[in-house]
């Protein structure tokens, strides 16, 4: 079976364009890889059976992170296709990443931006931007229709699950290469 993503907030403008809104709590050292799971799931969804592919509707991840993913402080990145050996030149492929950095300073942010770190920090709705983004985030979560594309408990758990067999697992070779170690040298002198 494979493993298919559940969007967070998924939604269409009236261009077109398809969102997804995911909230990433912690950092698990796979981001690159969620986001390219979450663009394949909207990438499906960008293009009709039998549309030509110039038809197809420009999808953007937005990735919200408590964490700097890449440690540079900027409050976002946004992710980009290249071409190889030529770094000025875009691929435009419609398919658009940003990552949102909850821990940014706040105090090179614009109005909105910064009531959307304290929103999505503290819960704090202090201006307009932040009234409209508490009030489509009810909106969401109310709406029953979407239930089914929100992450189960079972899913948040089997996903929390794997993530901390991955942790115990690198503790224990680690654990087991410092014992490893331990035995020889203490090995190596009873023998000097």
């Amino acid at each position: 079976m494979f493993h298919g993503p559940r969007f967070d907030v998924y939604a269409e403008d009236d261009q077109g364009i398809i969102y997804d809104f995911e909230m990433q709590n912690e950092d698990q050292h796979d981001l690159a890889e969620r986001i390219s799971i979450y663009q394949g799931n909207l990438s499906r969804q960008a293009l009709y059976a039998g549309q030509p592919f110039k038809k197809r509707k420009r999808t953007v991840v937005f990735f919200i992170c408590d964490h700097d993913p890449y440690g540079l402080g900027w409050p976002s990145y946004a992710l980009k296709v290249e071409l190889v050996g030529c770094p000025n030149f875009s691929v435009d492929n419609k398919e658009t990443n940003v990552i949102v950095n909850l821990k940014t300073d706040v105090s090179q942010l614009t109005q909105a931006q910064r009531e959307m770190v304290a929103y999505f920090n503290d819960g704090i709705v202090s201006g307009a931007f932040s009234q409209k983004l508490a009030a489509a985030v009810a909106a969401v979560k109310a709406d029953a229709i979407r239930g089914g594309i929100y992450m189960t408990i079972e899913e948040y758990a089997a996903l929390k699950s794997a993530y901390a067999r991955e942790q115990a697992l690198k503790e224990g070779l680690e654990q087991g290469e410092e014992e490893a170690q331990a035995a020889y040298d203490n090995a190596m002198a009873a023998h000097a």
